[in-house]
């Protein structure tokens, strides 16, 4: 089971071929991938980004409230 939910905010920071990336945004969908999990992660803008539980460093952010 993954430790993160759905509608979790989080940054993720990741490798990718272009160099490193990181995001901002909201946990929309989970699915489990053999000892890992798919995350799918809605940005501000709108755009849905999937990221490997395993290979990406997640974390939870606070919302400060209003």
């Amino acid at each position: 089971m993954s430790s993160f939910r759905v509608a979790d905010h989080v940054r993720c920071q990741m490798i990718t071929p272009d160099g490193p990336l990181s995001i901002t945004g909201e946990i929309v969908k989970i699915f489990p991938a053999g000892q890992s999990h798919w995350l799918h992660v809605r940005q501000g803008d709108g755009a849905v980004r999937m990221v490997y539980e395993a290979t990406t460093q997640i974390d939870a952010l606070e919302l400060e409230a209003t």
